[in-house]
């Protein structure tokens, strides 16, 4: 028995270098990647001792505190409303009531 022919064929030089550039366009891209910050601190937020107490008692004032309520009653993003309620919370002058991604629900540990 002779076995003729088949068998799989290498790939042409120019497909092989054109998989080695783009392993090393992705390799370069990782490593982007991973110089990016995480998370905004508070600084970079914006949030102050002053700004954390009004929120504080506006929670406390209303019945349910949320990130919209909050950036409405202080004239802040909802970015920031959101990191101020979880700050809020954070110091126990809040409880939270319930969390669904983004959205937070908090009411005062008070009443």
């Amino acid at each position: 028995m002779v076995f003729t022919g088949g068998g799989k064929t290498k790939k042409p030089l120019s497909v092989m270098d054109k998989e080695a550039r783009k392993k090393e366009k992705e390799a370069a891209k990782k490593v982007v990647k991973e110089e990016k910050p995480s998370k905004k601190t508070q600084v970079e937020l914006g949030l102050s001792e002053q700004l954390v107490r009004r929120a504080a008692k506006v929670v406390s004032d209303s019945k349910i505190a949320t990130p919209s309520l909050l950036a409405s009653a202080l004239g802040v993003k909802v970015s920031v409303a959101r990191a101020l309620l979880r700050e809020v919370v954070k110091s126990g002058e809040a409880v939270l009531v319930a969390k669904y991604r983004g959205f937070l629900l908090a009411k005062s540990s008070r009443s």
